[in-house]
């Protein structure tokens, strides 16, 4: 046996070692891979949620009353909504395609006020196919929490997946009079109306901070003077009234750079006379 023959049979048996070894720990890395994956598309979810979606179905998937069903809640992991509208796929494809493509008012089970836009690109909304992928794992991790028996975020108990009755306070600027309001419940709301994510999270908002916005002045002091500019069509005559009628009635004065139709229309129907004093308090802080 030359020595050539001795060093090939080394060379072969050294590699025939490290493939196997290879094989043998491929399964591992590529669960690490996917678990790595999994978790980036969450975070990333996570971060698109925050700014589309707690304006509706709030910051933990509770839904609002009067606006959007709970989706952090055991009846969409049970399989018990998916009977209720006739799904015959997957749960991941029920969301996937709910976020994709909305939810129109006559879909099967629907008695929320307005419908669930189109997100997904394919349908006209904003959304790159793998955003919607990446919502739809974050959506579906709060499944985990209910199959592992853990107390989700969010309370089975007080989910509102049905229309409650509240004290809704109107559309009208002038009755009911409003209670004496609280600046800090009222901050707390629009974080969890998700009032933030437009208003303040992103470039294109009217920001409430002084800060941001461009004038140095914030909604406390604007609003004042809004009532008071030649282009103004409302019927608000103090900066209270100017921000109940921009929160309860959206369109009867638009902002010049901005469109009818963007803001929720359906707060009249859903905050209480003491919410709506509580957020008109805060506003009026932002000096």
């Amino acid at each position: 046996m030359t020595w050539r023959t001795v060093v090939g049979t080394l060379a072969t048996f050294v590699t025939t070692i490290v493939v196997a070894f290879w094989l043998i720990n491929e399964p591992a890395r590529m669960k690490e891979a996917e678990d790595g994956f999994a978790g980036r598309s969450m975070e990333a979810g996570a971060a698109i949620y925050e700014n589309n979606c707690t304006r509706c179905h709030g910051p933990a998937g509770g839904g609002l009353v009067g606006l959007a069903p709970a989706i952090n809640n055991p009846a969409l992991f049970d399989g018990s909504r998916l009977a209720e509208v006739g799904w015959a796929g997957s749960l991941h494809d029920f969301v996937y395609s709910t976020i994709s493509g909305g939810r129109p008012l006559a879909s099967s089970g629907t008695t929320w006020p307005q419908r669930m836009p189109t997100w997904s690109t394919e349908y006209g909304g904003p959304l790159r196919h793998d955003q919607v992928r990446d919502v739809t794992a974050f959506v579906l991790n709060w499944g985990r929490a209910y199959e592992e028996g853990i107390t989700a975020l969010q309370n089975p108990e007080t989910a509102t997946t049905s229309m409650e009755p509240i004290d809704a306070v109107g559309i009208d600027i002038n009755t009911p009079e409003l209670p004496p309001g609280n600046p800090d419940d009222g901050e707390a709301l629009t974080v969890s109306l998700g009032c933030t994510a437009c208003h303040i999270q992103t470039e294109v908002g009217p920001a409430w901070l002084a800060e941001n916005h461009p004038d140095g002045t914030g909604i406390g002091t604007r609003s004042g003077e809004r009532i008071d500019a030649a282009d103004y069509t409302g019927a608000a005559t103090t900066a209270e009234q100017y921000l109940r009628e921009s929160i309860v009635r959206t369109n009867d004065y638009v902002v010049e750079g901005y469109e009818p139709g963007i803001m929720v229309a359906t707060y009249g129907e859903t905050l209480t006379a003491q919410n709506l004093s509580d957020i008109i308090s805060y506003l009026i802080t932002l000096k």
